[in-house]
Protein backbone atom coordinates (compact mmCIF):
# COMPACT_ATOMS: atom_id res chain seq x y z
CA UNK A 1 0.00 0.00 0.00
CA UNK A 2 2.70 2.53 0.44
CA UNK A 3 4.64 2.27 -2.43
CA UNK A 4 1.43 2.70 -4.12
CA UNK A 5 0.45 5.93 -2.41
CA UNK A 6 3.94 6.78 -2.50
CA UNK A 7 7.04 6.03 -0.09
CA UNK A 8 8.20 9.61 0.37
CA UNK A 9 5.92 11.68 -0.98
CA UNK A 10 4.35 15.52 -0.74
CA UNK A 11 2.46 14.40 2.03
CA UNK A 12 5.14 12.54 3.70
CA UNK A 13 7.82 15.90 3.37
CA UNK A 14 5.03 17.49 5.03
CA UNK A 15 5.21 15.31 7.87
CA UNK A 16 9.26 15.64 7.73
CA UNK A 17 8.41 19.47 8.14
CA UNK A 18 6.21 19.20 11.01
CA UNK A 19 8.64 16.75 12.75
CA UNK A 20 10.97 20.10 13.33
CA UNK A 21 8.47 21.98 15.31
CA UNK A 22 8.42 18.44 17.79
CA UNK A 23 11.79 18.15 18.05
CA UNK A 24 12.43 21.81 19.19
CA UNK A 25 9.71 21.55 21.74
CA UNK A 26 12.33 18.05 22.76
CA UNK A 27 15.21 20.44 23.25
CA UNK A 28 13.10 23.26 25.23
CA UNK A 29 12.13 20.17 27.52
CA UNK A 30 15.68 18.69 27.58
CA UNK A 31 18.40 21.63 28.05
CA UNK A 32 16.69 24.43 29.52
CA UNK A 33 17.49 23.31 33.00
CA UNK A 34 21.08 24.04 31.81
CA UNK A 35 20.50 27.25 31.05
CA UNK A 36 17.99 28.31 34.02
CA UNK A 37 20.64 26.92 36.56
CA UNK A 38 23.89 27.50 35.12
CA UNK A 39 26.50 29.88 37.58
CA UNK A 40 29.09 32.56 36.45
CA UNK A 41 32.60 31.08 36.48
CA UNK A 42 33.91 33.94 39.20
CA UNK A 43 31.95 34.51 42.26
CA UNK A 44 32.98 34.80 45.73
CA UNK A 45 31.97 35.84 49.52
CA UNK A 46 29.83 39.16 48.97
CA UNK A 47 31.73 42.03 50.65
CA UNK A 48 31.12 45.23 52.08
CA UNK A 49 31.58 47.90 49.88
CA UNK A 50 34.90 51.00 50.17
CA UNK A 51 34.87 53.73 48.36
CA UNK A 52 37.15 53.86 45.71
CA UNK A 53 37.75 50.09 45.66
CA UNK A 54 36.02 47.38 43.35
CA UNK A 55 34.86 44.29 44.10
CA UNK A 56 38.05 42.31 42.87
CA UNK A 57 40.05 44.73 44.54
CA UNK A 58 38.26 44.15 48.38
CA UNK A 59 38.37 39.62 47.10
CA UNK A 60 42.50 40.29 46.93
CA UNK A 61 41.72 41.04 50.43
CA UNK A 62 39.24 39.48 51.82
CA UNK A 63 39.16 35.89 50.11
CA UNK A 64 41.71 33.54 50.92
CA UNK A 65 43.44 31.75 48.81
CA UNK A 66 42.08 28.59 47.17
CA UNK A 67 44.79 26.47 48.51
CA UNK A 68 43.96 27.17 52.15
CA UNK A 69 40.57 25.85 51.91
CA UNK A 70 39.36 22.72 51.39
CA UNK A 71 38.66 21.51 47.92
CA UNK A 72 35.73 23.62 46.43
CA UNK A 73 36.07 21.76 42.37
CA UNK A 74 37.05 24.57 40.55
CA UNK A 75 40.19 26.07 39.36
CA UNK A 76 40.31 30.01 40.20
CA UNK A 77 43.09 30.81 42.42
CA UNK A 78 40.44 31.96 45.01
CA UNK A 79 37.81 30.68 47.40
CA UNK A 80 34.28 30.36 46.47
CA UNK A 81 33.09 29.86 49.63
CA UNK A 82 34.75 31.19 52.17
CA UNK A 83 36.24 34.78 53.68
CA UNK A 84 38.20 36.09 56.19
CA UNK A 85 36.86 36.80 59.54
CA UNK A 86 38.60 40.44 60.09
CA UNK A 87 36.47 43.99 59.49
CA UNK A 88 36.79 45.34 55.83
CA UNK A 89 39.24 48.12 57.27
CA UNK A 90 41.26 46.23 58.58
CA UNK A 91 42.37 44.24 55.45
CA UNK A 92 42.42 47.03 53.67
CA UNK A 93 44.41 49.05 55.73
CA UNK A 94 47.24 45.75 55.42
CA UNK A 95 49.50 45.55 52.85
CA UNK A 96 48.55 42.10 51.67
CA UNK A 97 46.06 39.74 53.76
CA UNK A 98 47.52 37.40 56.64
CA UNK A 99 47.26 33.67 55.68
CA UNK A 100 47.07 33.31 59.86
CA UNK A 101 43.18 35.67 59.89
CA UNK A 102 40.70 33.50 60.75
CA UNK A 103 38.39 32.31 57.77
CA UNK A 104 34.28 32.06 57.80
CA UNK A 105 32.17 30.61 55.37
CA UNK A 106 30.17 32.78 53.10
CA UNK A 107 26.32 33.72 53.72
CA UNK A 108 26.26 36.02 50.68
CA UNK A 109 27.61 35.88 47.42
CA UNK A 110 29.05 38.54 44.41
CA UNK A 111 28.27 36.76 41.05
CA UNK A 112 30.13 38.67 38.01
CA UNK A 113 28.73 39.37 35.44
CA UNK A 114 30.47 39.44 31.64
CA UNK A 115 29.83 39.62 28.32
CA UNK A 116 32.39 36.34 27.85
CA UNK A 117 31.13 34.13 30.57
CA UNK A 118 27.76 34.54 32.11
CA UNK A 119 25.50 37.98 30.92
CA UNK A 120 22.55 37.35 33.76
CA UNK A 121 22.01 35.59 37.20
CA UNK A 122 19.95 32.46 36.81
CA UNK A 123 17.85 31.07 39.15
CA UNK A 124 20.49 29.07 41.00
CA UNK A 125 22.50 32.10 41.60
CA UNK A 126 19.17 33.97 42.91
CA UNK A 127 18.15 30.90 44.70
CA UNK A 128 22.09 30.96 46.25
CA UNK A 129 22.32 27.35 45.14
CA UNK A 130 26.08 26.87 45.12
CA UNK A 131 28.66 25.93 48.10
CA UNK A 132 27.05 23.57 50.26
CA UNK A 133 24.00 23.95 48.38
CA UNK A 134 25.23 23.21 45.03
CA UNK A 135 23.78 19.66 45.28
CA UNK A 136 20.24 21.19 44.91
CA UNK A 137 20.61 22.06 41.15
CA UNK A 138 21.90 18.61 40.73
CA UNK A 139 19.37 16.89 43.04
CA UNK A 140 16.70 19.08 40.43
CA UNK A 141 17.84 17.70 37.74
CA UNK A 142 17.77 13.96 39.09
CA UNK A 143 13.94 14.49 40.02
CA UNK A 144 13.30 15.18 36.18
CA UNK A 145 14.90 12.18 34.84
CA UNK A 146 12.25 10.79 37.96
CA UNK A 147 9.58 12.48 36.42
CA UNK A 148 10.59 10.64 33.02
CA UNK A 149 10.50 7.33 33.89
CA UNK A 150 6.68 8.34 35.45
CA UNK A 151 5.73 9.52 32.05
CA UNK A 152 7.43 7.03 30.19
CA UNK A 153 5.10 4.72 31.91
CA UNK A 154 2.27 6.37 32.00
CA UNK A 155 2.06 8.48 28.58
CA UNK A 156 3.21 4.93 27.03
CA UNK A 157 0.29 2.90 27.90
CA UNK A 158 -2.22 5.85 27.52
CA UNK A 159 -0.90 6.14 23.84
CA UNK A 160 -1.92 2.15 23.54
CA UNK A 161 -5.37 3.10 24.96
CA UNK A 162 -6.63 6.47 23.83
CA UNK A 163 -4.65 6.97 20.70
CA UNK A 164 -0.71 8.95 19.91
CA UNK A 165 -2.23 11.84 19.05
CA UNK A 166 -4.33 12.64 22.35
CA UNK A 167 -0.97 11.90 24.18
CA UNK A 168 1.17 14.13 22.13
CA UNK A 169 -0.98 16.65 22.93
CA UNK A 170 -0.87 15.89 26.53
CA UNK A 171 2.92 15.46 26.95
CA UNK A 172 3.42 18.88 25.45
CA UNK A 173 0.89 20.38 27.51
CA UNK A 174 2.97 18.87 31.22
CA UNK A 175 5.49 20.43 29.70
CA UNK A 176 3.77 23.57 29.36
CA UNK A 177 2.47 23.53 32.86
CA UNK A 178 5.80 22.59 33.97
CA UNK A 179 7.60 25.52 32.82
CA UNK A 180 5.27 27.95 33.79
CA UNK A 181 5.29 27.23 37.30
CA UNK A 182 9.12 27.22 37.07
CA UNK A 183 8.47 31.21 37.17
CA UNK A 184 6.51 31.83 40.45
CA UNK A 185 8.85 29.09 43.03
CA UNK A 186 10.02 30.27 46.19
CA UNK A 187 11.54 27.31 47.72
CA UNK A 188 13.81 24.57 46.70
CA UNK A 189 11.42 22.09 46.56
CA UNK A 190 8.86 23.94 44.41
CA UNK A 191 11.44 23.48 41.80
CA UNK A 192 11.82 19.76 42.11
CA UNK A 193 8.16 19.56 41.82
CA UNK A 194 8.26 21.64 38.75
CA UNK A 195 11.03 19.64 37.37
CA UNK A 196 9.10 16.56 38.02
CA UNK A 197 6.10 17.70 36.03
CA UNK A 198 8.14 18.84 32.80
CA UNK A 199 9.77 15.66 33.39
CA UNK A 200 6.83 13.37 32.50
CA UNK A 201 6.79 15.24 29.40
CA UNK A 202 10.25 14.37 28.41
CA UNK A 203 10.63 12.70 25.65
CA UNK A 204 7.45 11.70 24.32
CA UNK A 205 7.20 15.37 23.54
CA UNK A 206 8.99 13.96 20.58
CA UNK A 207 9.33 10.29 20.56
CA UNK A 208 5.42 10.05 19.68
CA UNK A 209 5.55 12.42 16.60
CA UNK A 210 8.85 11.09 15.73
CA UNK A 211 7.10 7.34 15.52
CA UNK A 212 4.22 8.94 13.74
CA UNK A 213 5.77 10.00 11.10
CA UNK A 214 7.94 7.12 10.39
CA UNK A 215 5.30 4.88 10.23
CA UNK A 216 3.80 7.06 6.97
CA UNK A 217 7.54 6.88 5.26
CA UNK A 218 8.35 3.81 2.86
CA UNK A 219 11.13 1.38 4.10
CA UNK A 220 13.87 2.90 1.54
CA UNK A 221 13.31 6.56 3.18
CA UNK A 222 12.80 5.25 6.69
CA UNK A 223 16.82 5.20 7.55
CA UNK A 224 17.01 8.73 5.62
CA UNK A 225 14.04 10.28 7.40
CA UNK A 226 14.94 8.56 11.00
CA UNK A 227 18.13 10.13 10.81
CA UNK A 228 18.11 13.07 9.10
CA UNK A 229 15.13 14.70 11.05
CA UNK A 230 16.70 13.87 14.47
CA UNK A 231 20.34 14.92 13.10
CA UNK A 232 19.46 18.25 11.91
CA UNK A 233 16.51 19.41 13.97
CA UNK A 234 17.79 18.34 17.28
CA UNK A 235 20.75 19.89 16.43
CA UNK A 236 19.49 22.69 15.02
CA UNK A 237 17.67 23.52 18.40
CA UNK A 238 20.72 22.23 20.52
CA UNK A 239 22.99 24.80 18.86
CA UNK A 240 20.37 27.90 19.07
CA UNK A 241 19.60 27.11 23.26
CA UNK A 242 23.02 28.78 24.47
CA UNK A 243 22.62 31.89 22.36
CA UNK A 244 18.75 32.29 23.05
CA UNK A 245 19.88 32.32 26.76
CA UNK A 246 22.42 34.33 26.25
CA UNK A 247 20.66 36.96 23.95
CA UNK A 248 17.73 37.01 26.48
CA UNK A 249 19.63 37.16 29.14
CA UNK A 250 17.24 36.89 31.71
CA UNK A 251 15.87 33.15 33.07
CA UNK A 252 12.63 34.14 33.75
CA UNK A 253 11.89 35.61 30.06
CA UNK A 254 14.31 32.13 28.80
CA UNK A 255 11.87 30.24 30.28
CA UNK A 256 8.42 31.92 29.41
CA UNK A 257 9.87 31.66 25.68
CA UNK A 258 11.15 28.06 25.59
CA UNK A 259 7.65 27.29 27.21
CA UNK A 260 4.75 28.70 25.51
CA UNK A 261 5.39 27.46 22.33
CA UNK A 262 4.77 23.93 23.47
CA UNK A 263 0.93 25.06 24.00
CA UNK A 264 0.91 24.88 20.29
CA UNK A 265 0.57 21.64 20.28
CA UNK A 266 -3.02 21.93 20.62
CA UNK A 267 -3.39 22.37 17.01
CA UNK A 268 -1.79 18.84 16.62
CA UNK A 269 -4.89 16.84 15.39
CA UNK A 270 -5.33 19.70 12.43
CA UNK A 271 -1.42 18.81 11.19
CA UNK A 272 -0.82 15.46 12.36
CA UNK A 273 -2.15 12.60 11.32
CA UNK A 274 -3.20 9.62 14.11
CA UNK A 275 -1.61 6.38 13.53
CA UNK A 276 -3.19 3.95 11.08
CA UNK A 277 -2.22 1.15 13.02
CA UNK A 278 -3.25 2.16 16.38
CA UNK A 279 -6.66 3.07 14.62
CA UNK A 280 -6.74 -0.58 12.76
CA UNK A 281 -5.68 -2.26 16.41
CA UNK A 282 -8.68 -0.40 17.72
CA UNK A 283 -10.75 -1.57 14.54
CA UNK A 284 -11.65 1.75 13.72
CA UNK A 285 -10.93 1.47 9.77
CA UNK A 286 -13.14 3.91 8.27
CA UNK A 287 -11.29 6.31 9.78
CA UNK A 288 -7.64 4.43 8.51
CA UNK A 289 -9.20 4.46 5.31
CA UNK A 290 -10.08 8.41 5.62
CA UNK A 291 -6.33 8.99 6.14
CA UNK A 292 -5.63 6.74 3.35
CA UNK A 293 -7.37 8.71 0.91
CA UNK A 294 -5.93 12.12 1.93
CA UNK A 295 -2.68 10.81 1.49
CA UNK A 296 -3.28 9.72 -2.47
CA UNK A 297 -5.09 12.90 -3.18
CA UNK A 298 -1.85 14.79 -1.47
CA UNK A 299 0.77 12.45 -3.29
CA UNK A 300 -1.48 12.35 -6.63
CA UNK A 301 -1.48 8.81 -6.61
CA UNK A 302 -4.12 6.42 -7.83
CA UNK A 303 -4.75 3.40 -5.61
CA UNK A 304 -7.55 0.30 -7.84
CA UNK A 305 -10.71 0.01 -5.75
CA UNK A 306 -9.49 -3.71 -5.44
CA UNK A 307 -6.46 -2.52 -3.69
CA UNK A 308 -8.54 -0.68 -0.95
CA UNK A 309 -10.89 -3.64 -0.92
CA UNK A 310 -8.27 -6.25 -0.28
CA UNK A 311 -6.66 -3.90 2.13
CA UNK A 312 -10.19 -3.58 3.97
CA UNK A 313 -10.62 -7.10 4.22
CA UNK A 314 -6.86 -7.71 5.98
CA UNK A 315 -6.94 -4.84 8.42
CA UNK A 316 -10.19 -6.43 9.52
CA UNK A 317 -8.16 -9.98 9.83
CA UNK A 318 -5.36 -8.00 11.67
CA UNK A 319 -7.61 -5.81 13.64
CA UNK A 320 -9.04 -9.62 14.85
CA UNK A 321 -5.69 -11.48 15.44
CA UNK A 322 -4.27 -8.30 17.63
CA UNK A 323 -7.40 -8.65 19.83
CA UNK A 324 -6.27 -12.06 20.55
CA UNK A 325 -2.99 -11.60 21.21
CA UNK A 326 -1.83 -12.00 24.60
CA UNK A 327 2.08 -11.53 24.41
CA UNK A 328 3.65 -9.41 27.36
CA UNK A 329 6.84 -8.20 28.30
CA UNK A 330 7.35 -10.99 30.63
CA UNK A 331 7.74 -13.27 27.84
CA UNK A 332 11.53 -11.12 26.86
CA UNK A 333 12.57 -13.44 30.01
CA UNK A 334 10.93 -16.89 29.94
CA UNK A 335 13.41 -18.42 27.98
CA UNK A 336 17.41 -18.26 28.33
CA UNK A 337 18.70 -16.61 25.02
CA UNK A 338 16.06 -14.01 24.63
CA UNK A 339 16.82 -13.13 28.37
CA UNK A 340 19.89 -12.58 27.71
CA UNK A 341 19.71 -10.65 24.74
CA UNK A 342 16.77 -8.30 26.70
CA UNK A 343 19.13 -8.03 29.65
CA UNK A 344 22.36 -6.97 27.92
CA UNK A 345 20.18 -4.38 25.44
CA UNK A 346 19.01 -3.18 28.72
CA UNK A 347 22.22 -2.55 30.46
CA UNK A 348 23.92 -1.08 27.20
CA UNK A 349 21.96 1.08 26.74
CA UNK A 350 21.66 2.47 30.64
CA UNK A 351 25.30 2.90 30.33
CA UNK A 352 24.56 4.74 26.61
CA UNK A 353 21.78 6.92 28.10
CA UNK A 354 23.92 7.70 31.34
CA UNK A 355 26.93 8.78 29.71
CA UNK A 356 25.60 10.81 26.92
CA UNK A 357 23.49 12.79 29.82
CA UNK A 358 27.09 12.64 31.67
CA UNK A 359 28.68 14.57 29.17
CA UNK A 360 26.01 17.08 28.54
CA UNK A 361 25.80 18.04 32.64
CA UNK A 362 29.88 18.04 32.27
CA UNK A 363 30.17 20.91 29.32
CA UNK A 364 30.08 23.67 32.63
CA UNK A 365 33.34 22.46 33.60
CA UNK A 366 35.50 21.95 30.75
CA UNK A 367 37.45 25.15 30.96
CA UNK A 368 35.66 27.41 28.62
CA UNK A 369 32.38 28.91 29.01
CA UNK A 370 29.08 27.55 28.97
CA UNK A 371 27.80 28.23 26.24
CA UNK A 372 30.87 28.00 23.42
CA UNK A 373 30.87 24.35 25.25
CA UNK A 374 27.41 23.34 24.40
CA UNK A 375 27.11 24.63 20.92
CA UNK A 376 30.11 22.83 20.06
CA UNK A 377 29.41 19.55 21.71
CA UNK A 378 25.72 19.87 20.05
CA UNK A 379 27.24 20.18 16.50
CA UNK A 380 28.92 16.71 16.75
CA UNK A 381 24.66 15.77 16.65
CA UNK A 382 24.65 16.37 12.80
CA UNK A 383 27.83 14.54 11.79
CA UNK A 384 27.38 11.55 14.25
CA UNK A 385 23.83 11.16 11.80
CA UNK A 386 26.00 11.43 8.81
CA UNK A 387 28.51 8.97 10.17
CA UNK A 388 25.87 6.58 10.94
CA UNK A 389 24.05 6.59 7.38
CA UNK A 390 27.20 6.30 5.20
CA UNK A 391 28.83 3.11 7.65
CA UNK A 392 25.44 1.44 9.92
CA UNK A 393 24.68 -0.70 6.68
CA UNK A 394 28.45 -1.52 5.90
CA UNK A 395 30.02 -2.55 9.03
CA UNK A 396 26.70 -3.91 10.64
CA UNK A 397 25.51 -2.43 14.23
CA UNK A 398 27.19 -5.31 16.70
CA UNK A 399 30.80 -4.22 16.07
CA UNK A 400 29.99 -0.32 15.16
CA UNK A 401 28.36 0.27 18.41
CA UNK A 402 31.13 -1.28 20.16
CA UNK A 403 33.69 0.77 18.62
CA UNK A 404 31.76 3.79 19.11
CA UNK A 405 31.10 3.36 23.22
CA UNK A 406 34.65 2.36 23.64
CA UNK A 407 35.97 5.18 21.27
CA UNK A 408 33.94 7.40 23.72
CA UNK A 409 34.74 5.60 26.63
CA UNK A 410 38.80 5.94 25.34
CA UNK A 411 38.70 9.88 24.62
CA UNK A 412 36.91 10.27 28.07
CA UNK A 413 39.72 8.65 29.94
CA UNK A 414 42.51 10.52 27.60
CA UNK A 415 40.63 13.67 28.54
CA UNK A 416 41.11 13.05 32.50
CA UNK A 417 44.80 12.75 31.68
CA UNK A 418 44.77 16.61 31.20
CA UNK A 419 44.47 19.39 33.21
CA UNK A 420 41.60 21.73 32.76
CA UNK A 421 41.77 24.04 29.24
CA UNK A 422 41.44 23.56 25.43
CA UNK A 423 42.99 19.93 25.50
CA UNK A 424 40.65 18.54 28.25
CA UNK A 425 37.69 19.84 26.40
CA UNK A 426 38.60 18.85 23.01
CA UNK A 427 39.29 15.04 24.03
CA UNK A 428 35.82 15.27 26.41
CA UNK A 429 33.82 16.59 23.37
CA UNK A 430 35.54 13.99 21.44
CA UNK A 431 33.58 11.30 23.83
CA UNK A 432 30.42 13.39 23.15
CA UNK A 433 30.66 12.74 19.47
CA UNK A 434 31.12 8.83 19.53
CA UNK A 435 28.22 8.32 22.38
CA UNK A 436 26.66 10.45 20.06
CA UNK A 437 26.64 8.06 17.58
CA UNK A 438 26.24 5.10 19.83
CA UNK A 439 22.88 6.67 21.50
CA UNK A 440 21.67 6.67 17.71
CA UNK A 441 22.56 2.88 17.33
CA UNK A 442 21.27 1.40 19.81
CA UNK A 443 17.98 1.78 20.02
CA UNK A 444 17.84 1.08 16.39
CA UNK A 445 19.29 -2.48 17.56
CA UNK A 446 17.43 -3.20 20.27
CA UNK A 447 13.81 -3.09 17.82
CA UNK A 448 15.87 -4.79 15.56
CA UNK A 449 16.82 -7.66 18.15
CA UNK A 450 13.42 -8.01 19.77
CA UNK A 451 10.43 -10.19 18.28
CA UNK A 452 7.84 -8.44 16.46
CA UNK A 453 5.38 -9.51 18.63
CA UNK A 454 6.59 -8.02 22.02
CA UNK A 455 8.83 -5.16 20.05
CA UNK A 456 6.72 -2.10 21.02
CA UNK A 457 6.70 -3.10 24.66
CA UNK A 458 10.35 -4.14 24.59
CA UNK A 459 11.86 -1.14 23.22
CA UNK A 460 9.63 0.86 25.55
CA UNK A 461 10.33 -0.87 28.75
CA UNK A 462 14.67 -0.66 27.67
CA UNK A 463 13.80 3.22 27.25
CA UNK A 464 12.40 3.77 30.25
CA UNK A 465 14.99 1.71 31.87
CA UNK A 466 17.64 4.68 30.88
CA UNK A 467 16.03 7.53 32.43
CA UNK A 468 16.67 5.26 35.32
CA UNK A 469 20.58 5.44 34.50
CA UNK A 470 20.09 9.08 33.63
CA UNK A 471 19.22 9.87 37.19
CA UNK A 472 22.73 8.93 38.31
CA UNK A 473 24.13 11.55 35.61
CA UNK A 474 23.77 14.38 37.48
CA UNK A 475 26.24 13.01 40.10
CA UNK A 476 28.50 11.90 38.02
CA UNK A 477 29.21 15.21 36.87
CA UNK A 478 29.01 16.50 40.58
CA UNK A 479 31.55 14.45 41.26
CA UNK A 480 33.95 17.51 39.69
CA UNK A 481 33.83 19.06 43.19
CA UNK A 482 35.88 15.95 44.58
CA UNK A 483 38.28 15.48 41.50
CA UNK A 484 38.37 17.58 38.54
CA UNK A 485 38.92 14.78 36.19
CA UNK A 486 36.59 12.31 38.43
CA UNK A 487 33.83 12.82 35.52
CA UNK A 488 35.77 11.82 32.82
CA UNK A 489 37.32 8.53 34.94
CA UNK A 490 34.01 7.48 35.43
CA UNK A 491 32.34 8.38 32.17
CA UNK A 492 35.21 6.35 30.72
CA UNK A 493 35.46 3.21 32.46
CA UNK A 494 31.38 2.85 32.10
CA UNK A 495 31.88 2.93 28.40
CA UNK A 496 34.57 0.69 27.85
CA UNK A 497 32.61 -1.79 30.14
CA UNK A 498 29.30 -1.23 28.00
CA UNK A 499 31.34 -1.29 24.94
CA UNK A 500 32.71 -5.13 25.68
CA UNK A 501 28.81 -6.09 26.60
CA UNK A 502 28.08 -4.99 23.13
CA UNK A 503 29.99 -8.07 21.95
CA UNK A 504 27.78 -10.65 22.99
CA UNK A 505 24.99 -9.36 21.21
CA UNK A 506 23.66 -11.10 17.61
CA UNK A 507 24.35 -9.21 14.57
CA UNK A 508 21.46 -8.32 12.05
CA UNK A 509 22.85 -7.23 9.42
CA UNK A 510 21.66 -8.88 6.03
CA UNK A 511 19.33 -10.86 8.89
CA UNK A 512 15.46 -11.81 8.59
CA UNK A 513 14.67 -9.89 11.66
CA UNK A 514 12.59 -11.96 14.66
CA UNK A 515 9.26 -12.18 14.45
CA UNK A 516 7.69 -14.70 16.90
CA UNK A 517 9.53 -15.53 20.49
CA UNK A 518 11.02 -18.66 18.77
CA UNK A 519 12.53 -16.35 16.31
CA UNK A 520 14.15 -14.53 18.92
CA UNK A 521 15.12 -17.14 20.61
CA UNK A 522 17.34 -18.82 17.71
CA UNK A 523 18.33 -15.43 16.63
CA UNK A 524 21.94 -15.34 15.90
CA UNK A 525 22.65 -18.82 16.98
CA UNK A 526 24.68 -19.73 14.21
CA UNK A 527 26.69 -16.43 14.56
CA UNK A 528 30.69 -16.72 15.66
CA UNK A 529 31.82 -14.35 18.48
CA UNK A 530 34.61 -12.43 16.24
CA UNK A 531 32.34 -12.48 13.27
CA UNK A 532 32.15 -9.61 11.17
CA UNK A 533 29.86 -8.47 8.25
CA UNK A 534 33.64 -8.66 5.99
CA UNK A 535 34.54 -12.32 7.66
CA UNK A 536 30.50 -14.07 7.44
CA UNK A 537 30.49 -16.68 5.16
CA UNK A 538 28.19 -16.44 2.28
CA UNK A 539 25.51 -19.09 3.02
CA UNK A 540 25.54 -22.17 0.47
CA UNK A 541 22.09 -22.28 -0.99
CA UNK A 542 20.20 -25.13 -0.30
CA UNK A 543 19.49 -27.91 -2.46
CA UNK A 544 16.40 -29.96 -2.93
CA UNK A 545 14.30 -27.98 -0.47
CA UNK A 546 13.01 -24.67 0.01
CA UNK A 547 14.25 -23.86 3.67
CA UNK A 548 15.99 -20.65 2.54
CA UNK A 549 14.61 -17.98 4.45
CA UNK A 550 15.14 -15.24 1.09
CA UNK A 551 12.46 -18.49 -0.86
CA UNK A 552 8.58 -17.54 -0.29
CA UNK A 553 7.93 -21.22 0.51
CA UNK A 554 5.08 -22.89 2.76
CA UNK A 555 6.51 -23.94 5.82
CA UNK A 556 5.33 -24.94 9.59
CA UNK A 557 5.21 -22.37 11.87
CA UNK A 558 8.25 -23.67 13.99
CA UNK A 559 10.31 -23.74 11.14
CA UNK A 560 9.18 -19.50 10.31
CA UNK A 561 12.81 -18.91 11.52
CA UNK A 562 14.84 -15.73 11.00
CA UNK A 563 18.01 -17.41 10.02
CA UNK A 564 19.36 -18.09 6.65
CA UNK A 565 19.45 -22.04 5.76
CA UNK A 566 22.12 -23.76 3.41
CA UNK A 567 24.88 -24.39 5.94
CA UNK A 568 26.70 -27.29 7.50
CA UNK A 569 24.98 -26.35 10.67
CA UNK A 570 21.37 -27.31 9.38
CA UNK A 571 21.14 -30.42 11.08
CA UNK A 572 22.40 -28.87 14.53
CA UNK A 573 20.28 -25.62 14.33
CA UNK A 574 17.16 -27.21 13.58
CA UNK A 575 17.40 -29.82 16.46
CA UNK A 576 18.39 -26.83 18.70
CA UNK A 577 14.76 -25.41 17.42
CA UNK A 578 13.05 -28.49 18.16
CA UNK A 579 14.52 -28.62 21.67
CA UNK A 580 13.83 -24.81 22.27
CA UNK A 581 10.65 -24.96 20.85
CA UNK A 582 9.08 -26.25 23.71
CA UNK A 583 10.56 -23.31 25.89
CA UNK A 584 8.25 -20.52 24.51
CA UNK A 585 4.68 -20.41 25.47
CA UNK A 586 2.10 -20.49 22.84
CA UNK A 587 0.45 -17.16 22.22
CA UNK A 588 -3.09 -18.65 22.74
CA UNK A 589 -1.99 -20.33 25.97
CA UNK A 590 -0.18 -17.41 27.74
CA UNK A 591 -0.40 -19.62 30.88
CA UNK A 592 1.13 -22.46 29.93
CA UNK A 593 4.61 -23.44 32.31
CA UNK A 594 7.39 -22.93 30.59
CA UNK A 595 10.83 -24.57 31.32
Amino acid sequence: MKKLLGEFGTYQKYLFVVLMVFCMFLTFVYFSQTFITVLPTEYWCKIPQVEGMTNEQLRDFMIPSIKKVPYEGHHLSYSRCWMYDVPVDKAVSAKQPDENWPMKQCSDWYFKLTSSDMTYLSIAAEQRWVCDEAYKATLAQSIFFVGSIFGGLIFGWMADKYGRVPVLIGTNLMGFLGGLCTLYISEFWHFCVCRFVVGLAYDNTFVIAYILVLEYVGPQWRTFTANMSFGTFYTLGAISMPWMAYGIADWKTFTVVTTVPLISVLFAPLIIPESIRWLISMGRIDKAMKILERIEKVNKKVVPPDIYDNFLEDCRKTASTLASETHTIADLFKTRRLRRITILLTLTWGIIQMSYDGHIRCLDSLGMDVFTTFTIASATEFPSELLIIYTLDVLGRRWTLFASVVLSGLFSLAAACFSVGIVFASFAICGRFFINVASNIAMQYAAELLPTVVRGEGVAFIHVLGYVTSIFSPFIAFSSRIMYNMPMIILGMICVFGGILCLFLPETLMEQLPQTLLDGEIFGIDQSFWETPFTKKKPLEPKGHHLHAKRAASRPDMLRSSMISGRKGNVRRYGEVKRRASQVPSPTKPSASTR
